[in-house]
C-alpha cells in the first residue's frame, strides 16, 4: 500500500520554528501586540495559529488551485496570527485581506528580522529554513518592550477590561458597580528576546504637560518595582480611575488643555518607553 502524501497543514518541525523565530514574539498581523507565548503561573502557552496566506482547502480564503499540497504547507504561504486576527482575516473580512497584502506582512517581518528574501531566490525548501535559522541565530538578542493603556473594572471577580473607545458607555454604569473598582490599566509587556526591568513610570496628561508619578491605590496588586520581565511576560500596574478622571476635570475648570493621557514606563536599561495616546474622552464622566 502506497504511503500517502503530507496534507496542506502537515507543517515541518523546522517551518514552524522558523515561523516563530522570525515572529519577533508577536502575532504576524501589523502592529498586533499579542505575544505568540504568553505565561501563566510560570507555564507557557501558545496563543498564535499557524495561518495560509493561499488556502489549505478550496473552501478556504485565497484558495490556488493550481497550488500543490507541498506548495500550501510551505514556509512561503504561512504566518502566524493570533487567534483573534486569524478569524478576523480568514473568517470575519477575508475580502478585506488580499493575497498581496499578506505577503506584504511576511515580507516586512521576514526583513525586520534581517531576511532579505531576493538572497534566498532559488533555494529549495530546506535550504531557505536552514538559511533563515542560520541568519537569526547570528543576531543579537533585542530588548523591546510595549506599553499599554486601558480601562476597565478590577474587583473579587479579577479584572474585566472595556474596548477603550466605548468603555465610557459602560464604567460608572449602576449595573457594573458590582465588579469592583474603576481603573486605568497600565500594561507593560515585554515582546522582545532579553528580560526587561521595569523600574517605573510616570503619567503625563497632555498637551498641558501635567505629569504624576505612579500613584499606588492598589499596593496588594500592583507589582513591587523594579519588576522583571521575562520574554512573553507582561505585568500591569492599576490607577484608581475616578482619581485620574477628576484630575482631568479640575485641569479642564482651571482651562488647562487636556486631551490625552500618555503613560512613560522606565526601564532599568535606561530606555523609556511611551504608550499610544488615551483620548480623556474615552474616560467615564
Amino acid at each position: 500500500m502506497s504511503k500517502s502524501s503530507p496534507g496542506p497543514r502537515s507543517y515541518s518541525s523546522a517551518t514552524v520554528r522558523a515561523l516563530f523565530t522570525l515572529s519577533g514574539t508577536t502575532c504576524y498581523f501589523p502592529d498586533c501586540p499579542r505575544s505568540v507565548v504568553t505565561f501563566i503561573d510560570d507555564e507557557p502557552f501558545t496563543e498564535v495559529q499557524i495561518a495560509h496566506i493561499r488556502a489549505a482547502s478550496s473552501d478556504g480564503p485565497r484558495y490556488d488551485p493550481d497550488m500543490t499540497d507541498d506548495e500550501r504547507r510551505a514556509f512561503a504561504n504561512l504566518i502566524l496570527l493570533c487567534t483573534p486576527h486569524h478569524e478576523l482575516v480568514d473568517k470575519r473580512h477575508p475580502e478585506r485581506y488580499s493575497v498581496e497584502t499578506l505577503v506584504e506582512w511576511k515580507t516586512g517581518r521576514e526583513t525586520a528580522m534581517g531576511i532579505e528574501r531576493q538572497n534566498l531566490a532559488g533555494v529549495n525548501e530546506d535550504g531557505l529554513i536552514e538559511a533563515i535559522l542560520a541568519a537569526i541565530a547570528s543576531t543579537p538578542p533585542q530588548r523591546k518592550v510595549v506599553v499599554e493603556l486601558g480601562i476597565g473594572y478590577f474587583g473579587a471577580q479579577g479584572l474585566i477590561e472595556f474596548p477603550t473607545e466605548t468603555a465610557n458607555q459602560f464604567v460608572g454604569l449602576e449595573q457594573y458597580k458590582n465588579l469592583g473598582n474603576q481603573i486605568l490599566l497600565l500594561t507593560v509587556r515585554n515582546t522582545g528576546t532579553l528580560p526587561a526591568y521595569w523600574d517605573g513610570h510616570v503619567l503625563y496628561y497632555h498637551p498641558c504637560g501635567i505629569a504624576r508619578a505612579g500613584d499606588n491605590y492598589f499596593p496588594y496588586d500592583n507589582p513591587t518595582l523594579p519588576c522583571r520581565l521575562e520574554s512573553g511576560q507582561s505585568a500591569r500596574w492599576l490607577y484608581f480611575l475616578p482619581e485620574v478622571s477628576n484630575l482631568v476635570a479640575f485641569m479642564r475648570e482651571k482651562k488647562l488643555a487636556i486631551e490625552t493621557l500618555v503613560a512613560k514606563v522606565n526601564l532599568g536599561s535606561g530606555e523609556s518607553i511611551e504608550s499610544s495616546p488615551l483620548s480623556v474622552a474615552f474616560l467615564p464622566n
